[in-house]
């Protein structure tokens, strides 16, 4: 039984749709599978892929199959400035048809140059659209005789070139993603390099401040160096994390608040050793933009409870809270057991200034709370 052929253009499109040329995005390998397959269904001569440029000023010719010969060229770019009529004629049809080629009104200038001296007399074309731009177009040529394209032949074509859009669609993809892939690795290289610029900066400071806090002649001058070295590893502490995350927007401050808080009692602690106790700290993340004065708060209240809370000859607790409110604020707390602030703290260079300027960038609100029995400074925003 001889099948219908209608039947054998579905099952060559069929087959062709399994192609690994669509999926790989290799439109030329596709297009060669077309062009032999669509030459010998439709009995025609020669089939021809061309695409676009991108403003639709040229037709680059991307293969073209001769089946007498049974050989692919590369035929000479189309241009639209030597071409006017025919490049407006086929951006505005789905399938031009021409039964008659070389008496066909809008392919008058490709007479003399293309259609008489290869014999083409029928031509079917079919333009490649993508997202409802034009991409391309197959030229289906019949040579020496003219011949009509019934409804089965055209939609065949038809087929096979939405097969090619496919193609050129996942090429595209694949060059936007890889596109992508070199931008996140550029990005990669270039926050490494401002990583370690920036860890070495630190690093330079940190050793210039403690340089001069060794050669400081009197405590006073000392504990202001060492105040400034503990503001240094406090941004230092913070700007590592950021990067061993790799995420520099946000802060996971419940894993960050431990190692900062290690860093002050290291520093600090040399003399006065104090227990670290984490009451409650739950998991939350913090916009950079607020980690860094929170940071820097922490770094201020550690500061006071050594200078005025923290005794040589008794244990020293700081208790440390770090939780979300019922109504979805952050609370963090520090509270240490000795023995209260001075009643002029706020003037007395404990850094509260310093602290309520920093409050005031994140819109929160500051509470201390000062007895004999210790001091508790809080953070809500």
């Amino acid at each position: 039984m001889i099948k219908a052929r209608s039947s054998v253009f579905l099952e060559v499109v069929e087959s062709l749709s399994k192609s690994s040329f669509i999926s790989e995005g290799d439109v030329k390998g596709l297009s060669k599978e077309i062009l032999i397959q669509a030459s010998q269904l439709l009995n025609i001569d020669r089939v021809n892929s061309w695409i676009a440029d991108s403003d639709n000023s040229r037709l680059k010719s991307l293969i073209a199959y001769d089946r007498n010969r049974n050989e692919f060229t590369t035929e000479a770019s189309l241009h639209k400035k030597d071409l006017p009529n025919y490049f407006d004629h086929i951006v505005k049809n789905e399938i031009i048809i021409s039964s008659d080629a070389q008496k066909e009104p809008f392919n008058a200038e490709l007479l003399e140059t293309y259609l008489e001296p290869l014999d083409i007399r029928s031509m079917m074309e079919v333009p490649i659209i993508s997202g409802g731009k034009f991409k391309g177009i197959i030229c289906f040529e019949h040579l020496g005789s003219l011949r009509e394209w019934n409804n089965d032949e055209q939609h065949f074509a038809l087929a096979l070139t939405q097969l090619m859009n496919l193609a050129l669609e996942t090429k595209e993809k694949n060059q936007y993603r890889d596109e992508l892939e070199k931008m996140v690795k550029e990005k990669s290289v270039l926050i490494a390099e401002i990583n370690h610029r920036v860890k070495n900066n630190l690093a330079i400071i940190t050793a210039l401040i403690r340089g001069e806090s060794q050669q400081a002649k009197d405590d006073f001058h000392r504990t202001l160096f060492d105040n400034l070295l503990s503001k240094t590893y406090s941004l230092s502490s913070l700007q590592e994390a950021m990067y061993q995350t790799q995420n520099f927007r946000e802060v996971k401050f419940d894993e960050f608040l431990p190692t900062l808080v290690g860093n002050l009692n290291y520093t600090f602690g040399s003399n006065l050793h104090a227990k670290m106790i984490y009451d409650t700290i739950e998991p939350i993340t913090i916009e950079v933009n607020k980690a860094i004065p929170l940071a820097l708060i922490s770094n201020e209240i550690m500061t006071n409870s050594y200078k005025y809370a923290f005794k040589v000859d008794r244990p020293n607790e700081m208790h440390v809270s770090l939780r979300k409110t019922i109504d979805g604020k952050i609370f963090l707390s520090f509270r240490d057991n000795g023995g209260g602030l001075p009643d002029n703290f706020k003037t007395k260079g404990t850094g509260f200034e310093l602290m309520n300027d920093l409050v005031d960038q994140i819109d929160g609100e500051l509470n201390v709370r000062s007895s004999k029995e210790g001091t508790e400074i809080s953070i809500i925003h």
